[in-house]
């Protein structure tokens, strides 16, 4: 059972957390198995990650995220992160991962923001 849901949309993937816990969880590695099969499985990810019910996060969930980031970028895809708490997010710029990840204030600008940009 994962412990989180998707949901197809014209601009890309939404990921919706059904619990924080899983993200943080360094005991287990199926939560993190599964996200990581997911995006691999696409051709050229396009990921809207939702973020909101992390109040809190771990070393093994800045891992997943860095990890999921890496395999999306290896397949000329996009991830951002959307909905994050301001505890989160100072946690992660404190790290400097402001500069490594891509950000949205909610989900319609996370898939705006996935859009392929025009070249004509």
């Amino acid at each position: 059972m994962s412990s989180f849901r998707t949901r197809e949309e014209p601009d890309g993937l939404v990921i919706m957390l059904d619990d924080a816990a899983g993200l943080n969880d360094f005991r287990t590695s199926a939560f993190r198995d599964m996200l990581y099969e997911l995006v691999e499985a696409i051709e050229m990810p396009r990921v809207a990650f939702n973020l909101s019910k992390v109040d809190y996060l771990s070393s093994s969930g800045v891992a997943i995220l860095v990890g999921l980031k890496r395999r999306i970028d290896t397949k000329k895809g996009k991830l951002v992160l959307f909905g994050v708490q301001p505890v989160v997010l100072d946690l992660l710029r404190i790290m400097k991962l402001t500069q490594y990840f891509t950000f949205a204030d909610d989900e319609s600008q996370a898939l705006a923001s996935l859009r392929p940009v025009s070249t004509a």
